[in-house]
């Protein structure tokens, strides 16, 4: 398989995971659940992304936690096919190809959501030892700064960090780093905004900064 890959000619699996991904990747859940729970597009409140944060804003809890698990889903399902059907190599394929698909999907003319949760998906199931870190980086972010974009830009900063300390195999190691230049650069607007000082806070957060327990 890795011959004829780095001759020039891919083969038959890896071109199949790719195209999986993909269009795994493709399915808009949170435009799904919007829809189905709001009769609203998600692409017209909000932020506009089709993503499980606008999900949350715009939709309530139940859209934003039930787009949020399906968008992990298809990261996690779209990295066991691509390490099935072609080992480490399928699987870092796989994984760029699902949140290209997720970001860029064709049923929705190539506007979706920033990757974020699919990543979490992806890294969950390959490298399941990175997750309490990561959570921990989020969680600690998101406290702090009350900023899920800056949360998600820094958990994606410390990921191929993590993945090289961890030891993991190099395919792994570039497959953090390509997901993670390519989930800050997805953030590009949002850091636009944080520069700006207009960025979007967590509200539940700013709740309990602001009762008298702080």
């Amino acid at each position: 398989m890795y011959n004829g890959f780095l001759k020039g000619g891919m083969d038959l699996e890896l071109l199949l995971v790719i195209i999986i991904g993909y269009f795994i990747g493709n399915i808009p859940f949170s435009y799904i659940f919007t829809k189905i729970f709001t009769q609203r597009d998600i692409r017209m409140i909000g932020s506009g992304n089709v993503g499980a944060t606008n999900a949350f804003r715009s939709g309530g809890n139940l859209v934003g936690i039930l787009s949020l698990l399906a968008d992990m889903l298809k990261g996690f399902v779209s990295a066991w096919v691509g390490l099935s059907l072609g080992g480490e190599l399928g699987a870092l394929l796989a994984s760029l190809a699902v949140v290209i698909g997720h970001c860029y999907p064709v049923f929705l003319k190539f506007k979706g959501g920033k990757g974020v949760a699919s990543v979490g998906g992806i890294v969950i199931f390959l490298m399941p030892q990175l997750v309490l870190p990561l959570a921990i980086i989020f969680f600690s972010i998101m406290f702090i700064s009350r900023f899920v974009s800056l949360s998600s830009m820094g958990a994606a900063f410390f990921l191929p960090f993590l993945a090289f300390y961890s030891g993991q195999t190099w395919h792994y190691c570039v497959t953090t780093l390509v997901l993670a230049v390519f989930l800050i650069y997805k953030h590009k607007e949002n850091i636009e905004r944080l520069r700006k000082g207009n960025e979007n806070t967590i509200k539940w957060i700013d709740k309990i900064f602001d009762s008298q327990n702080f």
